[in-house]
């Protein structure tokens, strides 16, 4: 099927890189089909990109060449925006509050560029900056190591100057992305327990600043309203390298020491020893000689030789 304009559908994820590019947009284009008599038209997925997925909580499986669920086509009330569409004059454009949750209100722009095309563009608010006392911007500079503040979305919201001269400013960007070049939240999520659980959590990870591996320990902290409610997740990312090499430098030498002590044999208690040949008594009753009995169980070696008392005795002409 070709949209007017001979324009291939095949071709719409390229019309539509620019906005399927921007993280900062959720973008969602749907063919509408024809109208069947006594049915409303149906929505098929043309385009999604990973922002919308993740907004909505779809995968582009379920929506890319499928009729939209239900659910979603509720979500984003599209029957009520087609019809609102051609009423709303020249721009077939019209806008809108979408609310997805608690603290997630979008603005809704739906478009319709031609009568078989929607297209829906989300795009969540900015985050206003976090209000920090002159005080604690202080301390927080005072520290030496990068602090951000995390919102209940995920958004950077908060950085100290260390954080800025270690990663650039991202006030306003996911924390996902631009420390793990993620397009959605990280399966271990630190921040996410913290808003979870309201406690303190402690987890390490190693980043790569300047061509070398840097171990980093990071501590989140829950910020809470005046109302008790947790409203953002503080982060202070502290340096542990050298500590983290000292601890593998001791691992070593401990490992060293554990093989070297492995090797040794040690003689230890009474050995029965005879007091005339100098033969002694083994485990199992048996006399051997000193040589052999050292040799077995102290693993050495011996090289013989005569000492003076013994060359006047019995060799007195050498």
């Amino acid at each position: 099927m070709n949209t007017p304009g001979a324009i291939p559908l095949n071709l719409l994820q390229q019309l539509f890189t620019p906005l399927c590019n921007d993280s900062g947009c959720a973008l969602l284009v749907v063919e509408i089909t024809p109208n069947i008599p006594g049915n409303a038209p149906g929505f098929v997925g043309r385009v999604a990109n990973h922002r919308f997925c993740e907004l909505l909580g779809v995968s582009e499986s379920d929506l890319l060449g499928k009729e939209l669920p239900p659910s979603l086509c509720q979500s984003l009330d599209l029957p009520a925006l087609l019809h609102e569409l051609p009423l709303s004059g020249t721009t077939r454009m019209i806008h809108r509050d979408l609310p997805l949750g608690p603290d997630r209100i979008c603005t809704l722009q739906a478009h319709l560029p031609c009568p078989e095309l929607l297209t829906i563009a989300l795009h969540t608010a900015q985050p206003k900056p976090t209000m920090v006392s002159s005080q604690a911007e202080v301390i927080l500079a005072s520290l030496g190591d990068p602090c951000t503040i995390i919102d209940r979305n995920f958004f950077v919201i908060y950085e100290n100057e260390t954080a800025k001269e270690l990663w650039g400013s991202n006030h306003g960007k996911n924390c996902y992305t631009i420390y793990h070049g993620l397009q959605s939240r990280c399966e271990t999520c630190h921040a996410a327990k913290v808003f979870s659980d309201g406690k303190i959590h402690k987890s390490e990870k190693m980043i790569h600043i300047n061509g070398s591996e840097r171990h980093m320990e990071i501590t989140s902290a829950p910020l809470k309203d005046g109302a008790g409610k947790i409203t953002a997740v503080v982060n202070i990312t502290h340096d542990v390298t050298i500590r983290k090499m000292t601890e593998k430098g001791k691992e070593h030498l401990i490992r060293e020491l554990q093989a070297s002590l492995a090797k040794t044999k040690r003689l230890s208690g009474l050995l029965p020893i005879c007091s005339h040949c100098k033969k002694i008594k083994d485990d199992i009753g048996a006399w051997q000689q000193l040589e052999s009995y050292l040799r077995s169980h102290a693993e050495v070696e011996f090289s013989h030789g005569i000492c003076p008392e013994c060359g006047e005795k019995h060799h007195p002409k050498l």
